[in-house]
């Protein structure tokens, strides 16, 4: 599969030079200047393209800053004649210019060149697969595992994940591929407390001194675990931090507070601790009262959005059982006629889950409609963004 590249310059005859001499190694496409360039970018994907710094209305630099925006996996490259420093700087910080060609260039010279950038351009492709296949798929399966060995956990992580992708559109999160791995995994640690514990917290019941140090834990368990996992290691460390206090009280005893602390972090010592109370009986109104009770510990420009974010109420609707989707949070128990336990209360539907029900469909054990609520979509990936971490 050819990959195209783009050359820009509005000296039309060197741009016919190297497309003549090329066209049987490159896949080459022309622009005589920024604006039908940025056209032909906003239609097709090109691998590379290649501008030359001095053209009329839009230079170089302002050319691949908007391609940067517009494309940010085409690799860009810029040809110049003698670039003083500023422009350089510019150029790679601006532009994120991955090389320069000066001027004159021979066609061979330009090959290498623009092989080299399509190398660099299969590394970035490469590195998106992992994070959106291979990254995601590992992350989904941990997610699942927690969602069929522990219905407390389950529960309690489908609220959270709730609340934090209704917070991250009251503050207009940029979306970054790290903000769903961090919500979906920041309870993992505890799968290491036992059935009573996790049966207490499920229930609202008073805690002892046994769950208390679990809970302790759980950040520090969940941050081990995923640190070994590659490019995971700034989750990590956001799911370390979420029980920190917003002026430095908690977990981890050190110095960071306030602003220091990841902002993931910070959403989730809101919405976690929401959570715990919900799930204790509070009224929403009671657990928001708490939460401004102890003030002290929450980022107040995330505490005033979160509250605006709970007069949304999660949609509910009655869904046959054949239209169930991983859209859905199932809100009422699926059992068989023999009252056996297909589903439970609380839980996300899960592609296992469709083929359990799809098989229990087919054999006559269940039917029916069930109440369900609805998943926000994901906070997509965005490559150019800050992790939310």
């Amino acid at each position: 599969m050819t990959k195209p590249v783009l050359l820009v310059d509005d000296e039309v005859n060197i741009l016919n030079s190297f497309r003549r001499t090329l066209r049987n190694q490159v896949d080459i496409e022309l622009a005589n200047n920024g604006q039908e360039a940025l056209e032909k970018i906003r239609s097709k994907q090109y691998a590379v393209i290649v501008s030359d710094m001095q053209m009329p209305e839009m230079n170089g630099l302002e050319l691949l800053q908007k391609v940067k925006e517009i494309s940010p996996d085409t690799v860009r490259m810029m040809f110049t004649g003698n670039a003083d420093q500023k422009t350089a700087v510019d150029a790679v910080n601006l532009g994120d210019v991955f090389r320069f060609i000066n001027k004159p260039c021979s066609p061979p010279e330009l090959l290498v060149y623009i092989e080299s950038a399509i190398r660099q351009y299969d590394l970035i492709v490469a590195e998106k697969v992992l994070l959106n296949k291979t990254l995601k798929g590992v992350i989904n399966v941990l997610s699942e595992v927690m969602s069929l060995t522990s219905p407390e956990i389950n529960d309690h992580s489908n609220r959270i994940h709730h609340h934090m992708r209704q917070l991250a559109k009251a503050i207009d999160l940029k979306k970054h591929w790290s903000f769903e791995p961090m919500v979906q995994l920041s309870q993992l640690g505890y799968i290491i407390f036992p059935e009573s514990s996790l049966k207490n917290m499920s229930e609202g019941n008073a805690e002892t001194e046994e769950d208390r140090q679990l809970f302790d834990q759980h950040p520090c368990l969940a941050s081990d675990l995923l640190r070994q996992i590659p490019r995971m290691e700034g989750v990590a460390k956001t799911i370390l931090y979420q029980q920190k206090c917003f002026n430095g009280e908690g977990i981890p005893y050190d110095e960071v507070k306030g602003q220091d602390i990841p902002l993931g972090a910070r959403m989730l010592k809101i919405v976690c601790d929401y959570t715990r109370l919900e799930r204790s009986g509070f009224s929403s109104l009671e657990a928001t009262n708490t939460l401004e009770e102890q003030r002290d510990f929450y980022d107040p420009t995330l505490l005033a959005a979160f509250k605006s974010t709970l007069e949304l109420e999660q949609p509910k609707l009655m869904v046959e059982l054949e239209r169930l989707n991983p859209s859905m949070i199932i809100e009422g128990e699926i059992r068989t006629a023999r009252g056996q336990l297909v589903a439970r209360q609380g839980q996300q539907v899960t592609s296992a889950l469709m083929n359990i029900i799809r098989h229990c469909l087919e054999n006559r054990a269940i039917s029916g409609e069930v109440e369900v609520s609805l998943v926000e979509p994901e906070i997509e990936q965005d490559k150019n963004n800050q992790p939310n971490h």
